[in-house]
């Protein structure tokens, strides 16, 4: 037996109804199955709803710390490499200037084969070298130049003077080079540390390093006229060196 949920009458367990007042005595879900089901309709989107944005969020932040990654492995955040800016150009005696009759950029310039002369540069960059007969009254076979737009370049004594520009990779790692006249930074033509810089066998000029570090000396040549056989350098990015009458210079690693 059970009390009726309205009259509270004793009836039976399985009584739907009350015999004494007619109060139904199902519970309230089974009374409503249309409302109840829409009820559980809502509820079931309402979880499924939680569940998928539960994922969108996961994903969000997979796709967030993709991007990171990705991001610190772009093109952008690695050591840059070297952009070719210059067009080859020959040319021989004469008084030209830099961006009219030599593009704008940065070169390698060589003598004919057998000839040497005179290359002056002035302007934005200066340079001042006796190109050809390497060693001899300090000739050197090539020089490094930038070409600014304005520069005026003078050649004598040069039937045939070329300007290839410059494709060689950036120098990254730290180590022993060897480099020659002209100009060349710190980061790009060799990597910033500490060396032991000397000139090639015969070779006496003028070695310079301006920038965060600065040295200025002759190297090579007769001491009794300022010349050094070596000189101990520490060269930082970005510093600019000199270097004139002088084929090759070696840069060993400090020990």
């Amino acid at each position: 037996m059970k009390k009726c949920k309205s009259c509270r009458m004793d009836i039976d367990d399985k009584a739907k109804k009350c015999p004494h007042c007619q109060a139904d005595q199902r519970i309230w879900f089974v009374r409503h199955p249309i409302i109840t089901g829409i009820i559980a309709i809502i509820l079931i989107s309402m979880v499924a709803s939680s569940g998928n944005s539960g994922n969108k969020s996961t994903n969000a932040t997979g796709n967030n710390s993709t991007t990171s990654s990705e991001t610190q492995a772009s093109p952008s955040n690695q050591p840059a490499e070297r952009q070719v800016v210059g067009t080859a150009k020959t040319i021989g005696a004469g008084t030209f200037t830099g961006g009219t009759d030599v593009a704008v950029g940065l070169y390698d310039v060589t003598p004919g084969a057998g000839q040497s002369g005179n290359f002056i540069m002035s302007g934005a960059d200066s340079y001042n070298e006796i190109l050809g007969s390497a060693g001899a009254a300090g000739g050197v076979l090539k020089v490094r130049v930038k070409v600014s737009g304005g520069d005026s370049i003078k050649i004598s004594g040069l039937s045939k003077v070329t300007f290839t520009p410059v494709t060689t990779p950036f120098v990254k790692a730290y180590g022993p080079v060897k480099l020659y006249a002209g100009t060349f930074t710190v980061g790009e033509d060799i990597a910033a540390g500490r060396y032991m810089v000397t000139p090639g066998t015969g070779d006496s000029g003028n070695f310079i390093v301006s920038g965060a570090d600065s040295y200025n000396e002759i190297l090579g040549g007769d001491t009794k006229y300022g010349g050094v056989p070596s000189v101990s350098v520490s060269l930082t990015n970005g510093d600019e060196i000199t270097i004139s009458g002088l084929s090759t210079v070696n840069f060993a690693v400090a020990q």
